[in-house]
């Protein structure tokens, strides 16, 4: 049985290991000032696990997340006032779900970083069935650059699945303006497929729903 939190406040907290499992563990309305998870090295081993843990109706500060594994990992619900970036993070059954503000998902950002950890996880993803699902997630702002868009449990209606060689074929120009900047990033992602979501929290939700729409209508995104 998972160890339980209810409206507590955790204080601003840095942890930076080689290796290390967080497990059994849920949050329900409570508050993190931040903080910082990450590898003390960059480790192919992936060997920071958070695993088995929910959030439910929280709110966090500032965080910095690097090179996490996280298995069975499900957030409903999350007040952020600055964006989340998970970077060279691998995912496997983690489920985000109801309102969120801006998400990001992207590969280490130093080469030699990528070097080590993107053929890593290549081989992770190898073994796992999904990695996200977030068919009912509400974003302010949504970026997955990292993560398989085949491993990606999506709402077919908001969510749009774009494959790599489709978006390095695509005449930019001809696209709306919304998307190519998004199409350029898609042709140029580690994975093959990646998602393209429509933010429902944001005022350009709109706009970005019919560019996408209007990629599928082209063969570019389905």
């Amino acid at each position: 049985m998972a160890q339980k939190y209810v409206k507590e406040k955790f204080e601003y907290c840095k942890i930076i290991e080689p290796s290390a499992t967080f497990a059994g563990l849920a949050f329900e309305q409570c508050t993190f000032a931040g903080g910082a998870l990450m590898q003390e090295q960059d480790d192919p081993a992936y060997g920071l696990l958070v695993r088995d843990v929910s959030l439910q109706k929280c709110k966090v500060g500032n965080v910095v997340l690097y090179g996490i594994r996280c298995d069975g990992v499900t957030v409903d619900t999350l007040g952020h006032s600055k964006p989340i970036e998970f970077e060279a993070c691998v995912f496997e059954h983690v489920v985000l779900r109801g309102n969120l503000g801006a998400v990001r998902f992207s590969p280490a950002i130093d080469d030699e970083s990528r070097k080590v950890l993107a053929p890593a996880a290549v081989k992770l993803y190898e073994e796992i069935d999904w990695a996200l699902d977030i068919t009912e997630a509400k974003f302010s702002g949504i970026e997955m650059w990292d993560v398989p868009g085949h491993l990606v449990k999506r709402d077919p209606e908001t969510q749009f699945l774009v494959r790599r060689d489709a978006a390095a074929a695509a005449n930019i120009d001809a696209l709306p303006f919304y998307a190519q900047i998004l199409i350029e990033r898609a042709a140029e992602a580690p994975y093959e497929t990646s998602v393209l979501a429509a933010p429902a929290r944001s005022k350009d939700f709109e706009e970005a729903l019919d560019a996408f729409r209007k990629l599928r209508d082209l063969g570019i995104a389905e």
